[in-house]
């Protein structure tokens, strides 16, 4: 009779410790997080222009996929390189999308990994109104990417002027949907970190 109530103190101790543990959560799921997230979220619902580019360069610094390919329009989005990328590798170009955008950010970001310091730092900046309706915006850039293909030859900075004409869609957010790229004089522009990293 000892041992059976020494039995039923213990599972009820047991029972009791289970209980408490579920009630702390330690044995529920967490939701993982998404491929491509890279660190940090930082993103700002662009219900303004400007806000589009705040986002743009916060997933530059925290190399976070899914908020850059936020920014990017998914309904006729383009991009035009720099003239100086288009004569050195033309193919690359014919079909470039907003997938490609997607696959040269992934790239990049594997090849940064365990590094900081990356950021896009804007200056000269104009903001003009489109006859359509949307915002035309012009900086001259400086993006630092810390990555492991020095050895091959690759800049960590590369510089230069874009141009990207931003629009509101039907839900009143804003996003990039033409981008152009120019060298400004420098030799080697975002265009070609993207040819570079299109390539795994």
């Amino acid at each position: 009779m000892k041992n059976t109530n020494t039995f039923l103190r213990l599972a009820a101790l047991l029972l009791s410790f289970g209980l408490m543990a579920a009630g702390c959560g330690i044995f529920e799921t967490r939701t993982p997080e998404e491929p491509g997230a890279g660190s940090g979220s930082g993103f700002q619902q662009p219900d303004r222009a400007e806000v589009v580019i705040r986002n743009l360069q916060s997933a530059i610094a925290g190399l976070n996929t899914l908020n850059y390919m936020r920014s990017l329009s998914e309904d006729g989005f383009s991009f035009t390189p720099s003239a100086s990328a288009f004569d050195n590798d033309p193919q690359i170009w014919q079909n470039w999308s907003r997938l490609s955008e997607e696959n040269y950010f992934n790239n990049m970001r594997g090849s940064a990994q365990n590094q900081s310091g990356h950021a896009l730092v804007l200056s000269d900046e104009e903001r003009t109104p489109l006859p359509t309706g949307g915002e035309r915006y012009t900086a001259t850039y400086s993006l630092t990417i810390f990555h492991n293909r020095t050895g091959q030859g690759i800049p960590t900075v590369a510089s230069g002027t874009f141009i990207m004409d931003l629009v509101q869609g039907d839900d009143g957010l804003w996003s990039v949907q033409n981008w152009t790229d120019s060298a400004g004089g420098s030799q080697f522009t975002w265009s070609d970190f993207k040819v570079t990293f299109s390539r795994d």
